[in-house]
């Protein structure tokens, strides 16, 4: 009964271990793609909602502006986020998990949402859902 040398599982793991260096940081970029994408959709949403309620507001005559989103807790964990815009929920991570892929509140009308490689900050003002992330990553996600 013949087995393999020794030279062979050396050459076997070596190209394996090649492989996986080169597959793991593609694995990583496509999660980040992912989170990124879930982002561009929420944040979509989430703006078409704002823009849906100031456009009911003037119709109505009530020229209140939108002074917050939610009535969630700020970094809490498992809070219901944006449900004065929207009728589904985006459930909230909070400052010390950082769920990747999830919203965190950070002060009353401040947002941040995680991806592998980055942290998004948005804040809500004069009514307007802005990204107050560095101007590259805003680009990004326009």
């Amino acid at each position: 009964m013949k087995g393999f040398s020794l030279l062979e599982i050396i050459i076997a793991i070596v190209l394996i271990s090649i492989i996986m260096a080169f597959a793991i940081p593609k694995f990583s970029q496509i999660n980040d793609k992912t989170y990124i994408t879930t982002l561009k959709s929420e944040l979509s949403l989430i703006r078409q909602a704002i823009a849906k309620s100031k456009n009911e507001k003037v119709l109505l005559s009530n020229n209140q502006k939108i002074n917050n989103l939610d009535d969630a807790s700020i970094n809490k964990k498992n809070e219901k986020l944006f449900t004065k815009v929207i009728d589904f929920d985006i459930v909230s991570t909070d400052l010390t998990e950082k769920k990747l892929g999830s919203w965190a509140k950070t002060s009353s009308n401040s947002y941040s949402f995680y991806t592998a490689t980055n942290t998004f900050l948005f804040t809500l003002e004069q009514s307007v859902f802005l990204c107050k992330s560095e101007e590259k990553l805003c680009k990004e996600i326009e």
